[in-house]
């Protein structure tokens, strides 16, 4: 099966307003921004991304494309 294509975080924010994102072969700049990534999975559910996290393997990233809710911890 042929990798998605890598987006840019403009392309990405379009493609999955909203959404929790799963990614890999994520590019980051200086100040830990997301520069551009490819979409494994995408739900507007945060426990769809954890359940896919599971199915996958390597260097992954887990994203928020809208607004972080209030209720929501970031953990580095």
């Amino acid at each position: 099966m042929a990798k998605k294509p890598l987006l840019t975080k403009e392309k990405i924010k379009t493609r999955y307003p909203n959404e929790w994102l799963l990614l890999e072969d994520y590019e980051l700049d200086a100040s830990t921004t997301l520069r551009k990534a490819r979409v494994l999975a995408h739900s507007k559910d945060r426990d769809a991304i954890h359940r896919a996290l599971k199915k996958h393997k390597g260097n992954l990233c887990v994203h928020f494309t809208g607004t972080v809710p209030r209720d929501t911890r970031i953990i580095f």
